[in-house]
């Protein structure tokens, strides 16, 4: 029974091929995916989603009939 370790075949004398593969990575930060932007567009989005978010919650507390 031979193990892993047995006679070395005709290619044990040369080295392994190299691997002439490029691996392209994504730029790094927020200009990934599908839709890409600067930072300063981002932050803007996020802002005045924060802003909508705080005029809602406010406009419906001051609605809201107290008890």
């Amino acid at each position: 029974m031979q193990g892993q370790n047995a006679a070395p075949g005709p290619s044990a004398g040369s080295p392994a091929p190299v691997a002439s593969v490029r691996i392209e990575r994504p730029p790094p930060g927020l200009e990934r995916g599908r839709e890409t932007g600067p930072t300063w567009l981002i932050a803007l989005f996020g802002g005045i989603a924060l802003l909508v978010a705080l005029v809602f919650y406010v406009r419906r507390l001051r609605t809201r009939p107290r008890t």
